[in-house]
């Protein structure tokens, strides 16, 4: 579904169409939240608090890319006043947060985690598991014991995942880019 379409949906009031784009967003906005806070319950809470304000104000959006703007203005209110309000100002270097810089930073990694987990999703279910493992710090061996196969086709599908995403991930030179600096 394009962004057009599921805009409109979600403004029709489907909720399919807003659970989709809820899980699309949700994890790189908690990863987000979770940057001012370091705290990842209280980033899951804020965030769900952020898509709720979004349904409530749905009818202000015109675009994918206005929801995610209100999504992350939101986010990010929330969690500094959140920081205020529960006096870890003197903790935290305050100001930098608020900076515009520290902001830019943040959502640029955001939405590259965004792009290389849309990638993972769009892999072969087996594929998929074997890199999700793989990124949680399993070797090759644990992953064969854990799928129950072979450790030569956890190698197999791993190097066809990865052929896979570097496929899908060089049109976007930005997110290379990205991954590079880090």
């Amino acid at each position: 579904m394009d962004s057009g379409q599921l805009i409109r949906e979600i403004k029709e009031g489907k909720v399919t169409a807003f659970k989709l784009f809820f899980e699309s967003f949700y994890p790189g906005l908690c990863q987000f939240a979770n940057k001012y806070l370091n705290d990842r319950d209280t980033s899951l809470d804020i965030c769900q608090d952020a898509f709720v304000y979004l349904w409530n104000r749905i009818g202000e959006v015109d675009s994918i890319d206005a929801a995610k703007s209100y999504l992350f203005k939101y986010a990010k209110n929330r969690s500094l006043n959140y920081l205020r309000d529960h006096e870890n100002r003197m903790k935290l270097n305050f100001e930098s947060l608020e900076s515009g810089i520290f902001f830019r930073d943040n959502l640029i990694e955001t939405e590259i985690y965004h792009e290389i987990y849309t990638a993972i999703r769009n892999l072969s279910p087996q594929g998929r598991k074997v890199i999700e493992l793989s990124l949680d710090g399993f070797k090759n061996h644990e992953i064969a014991d854990q799928l129950q196969i072979s450790v030569n086709t956890v190698k197999t599908l791993k190097q066809r995942a990865f052929d896979s995403l570097r496929h899908d991930l060089k049109e976007n030179v930005f997110i290379l880019f990205g991954l590079i600096l880090k």
